[in-house]
């Protein structure tokens, strides 16, 4: 951190000047091997795009289609192609290749386990100059938000958005506007983006001005960083921390005893302490989905209730002074080099502890923490899950393991639960659809699937050189070929 201070002390003298139609990124720990995260999710984000793309409120919104409708009851989907969209190797996209880039893109096993709907897809096929038709083995009503899936063409993974892949080199990624993209004409020429380690390294190149913008800065740092000549933004992620149970286990396949951990934490001292940000959750479902019922009251924090719980599931306490103790030991694995989650594990053991109950933690590197999960070799886990904003990811997780080959490794089983999310996977009738969300999240208060902690919060750090486009609950990375160089002719010193 002092390190940084140093740095933002310079920043006015910096020798560093480049034009302000380029955007330079630096991406803390960027290179993640075997993996579409940190760089490459980056460049992907600038420079592909899928049918359709996901609103905050969970709805699909068109995108490369401009409008869908369902045809056969429910078991065929018809999208339209925007007309005049153009590769980025000068390639018309016709409906014929749109067909044949979803197919391929379906079949992916990756994008299989990620898209649960990719499943009920039988045939994709093109009808016409613009339209693309999918058969379907029954009604998915989550097709059109899974078709945000990256849609790229050859072994390059030559896309339709904004920007171009130029230059790929350890050292950084080179993308260039492009000049043909359907949405207009990216007033930043070029974005370059840049691999870092440690994340204060990229903040000091910041305040330098070596780079214009930062990917990551954690909400402690953020007085740090913000001043006349940087500014912070801050979005609502589609991820929450969360204390994942194996329901297979005792005593985590009760569920009082699931219900009575969820009322012993105090989940606003923790967005306010350990995340210093964030809001509070009490389910896996997106809060802000256009189905989610409001009114419906969720976990308060009550450590009495939870005792009282613990007590009705057989968990008592030791009889002694102070504390109530040995109520239920459990050990909860966390992946090593994730500090924010340590700080969250730690805020939760000592809450848990004011209730009776042991939580000890296991940190393991991220490889094993991948595999023991799979494999179900673990009590409880700490994590940072993506569960929104449509309800398909909550879906991906717990619906019933039994029936769906998705990624619910937790063992959660709820009969009621289960016919429920089936409802939301095959009825587009909204009605339908409000009446099983309120529904679905009753059952989900009364039997948790897990400890639901808080949905976070992600900030970007940017030179403000530039007018940067924000929108409500949305990454700024997304609006980047929408951003223009700022006009500071006005400013003292320029």
């Amino acid at each position: 951190m002092l390190a940084t201070s140093f740095a933002a002390c310079d920043a006015g003298n910096s020798p560093y000047a480049r034009p302000r139609d380029v955007l330079t990124i630096g991406v803390p720990e960027g290179v993640v091997a075997g993996t579409d995260l940190g760089l490459q999710s980056t460049v992907s984000t600038l420079s592909l795009e899928g049918l359709t793309q996901l609103g905050p409120d969970g709805r699909a919104l068109p995108r490369l289609a401009e409008r869908w409708s369902w045809e056969n009851e429910g078991r065929r989907l018809r999208l339209q192609l925007r007309p005049g969209i153009t590769l980025h190797d000068g390639t018309p996209l016709t409906s014929e290749l749109a067909a044949d880039l979803v197919r391929e893109a379906v079949g992916r096993p990756s994008n299989r386990m990620l898209f649960t709907s990719l499943h009920d897809i039988t045939a994709v096929h093109p009808e016409g100059a613009r339209d693309v038709v999918f058969d379907l083995s029954q009604p998915s009503a989550f097709l059109p938000e899974d078709l945000e899936l990256p849609l790229a063409f050859g072994p390059t993974r030559v896309g339709t958005g904004p920007y171009r892949v130029v230059k790929r080199e350890p050292s950084e990624t080179l993308l260039e506007r492009f000049e043909q993209y359907h949405g207009g004409v990216p007033q930043i020429e070029e974005v370059v983006i840049k691999p870092y380690g440690p994340l204060r390294t990229a903040w000091a190149s910041l305040l330098r001005g070596e780079v214009d913008m930062v990917m990551d800065v954690p909400p402690d740092a953020v007085q740090f960083i913000k001043n006349d000549e940087v500014d912070v933004i801050s979005y609502s992620r589609r991820y929450q921390y969360l204390v994942a149970f194996n329901s297979s286990r005792a005593p985590f396949d009760s569920a009082p005893a699931r219900r009575a951990l969820n009322y012993a934490v105090d989940r606003q001292a923790l967005v306010e302490r350990a995340l210093q940000g964030g809001i509070p959750s009490t389910g896996p479902l997106w809060p802000k989905h256009w189905a989610y019922d409001t009114s419906i009251p969720p976990y308060t924090f009550d450590p009495a209730f939870a005792m009282s719980l613990l007590d009705g599931a057989g968990l008592h306490a030791d009889r002694q002074e102070g504390p109530p103790r040995s109520r239920l030991r459990f050990t909860c694995l966390i992946p090593a080099n994730f500090s924010v989650l340590e700080r969250v594990g730690l805020h939760v053991q000592k809450q848990l502890y004011n209730v009776g109950v042991d939580m000890q933690f296991e940190v393991v590197p991220i490889e094993q923490f991948d595999s023991r999960v799979r494999d179900g070799r673990f009590e409880a886990i700490l994590i940072d899950m993506v569960s929104g904003p449509s309800f398909g990811r909550s879906y991906l997780f717990w619906a019933s393991a039994s029936q769906l080959k998705g990624l619910n490794v937790f063992g959660y089983e709820n009969a009621e639960a289960e016919r429920l999310f089936g409802v939301l996977r095959t009825s587009v009738n909204e009605a339908a659809v409000r009446s099983a969300t309120r529904n679905l999240q009753r059952v989900l208060l009364d039997d948790p699937p897990a400890l639901f902690l808080a949905w976070n919060e992600r900030s970007r750090a940017v030179r403000r050189d530039f007018q940067v486009i924000q929108e409500p609950d949305r990454d700024p990375v997304s609006t980047i070929w929408r951003w223009a160089p700022a006009d500071r002719s006005g400013e003292v010193g320029q």
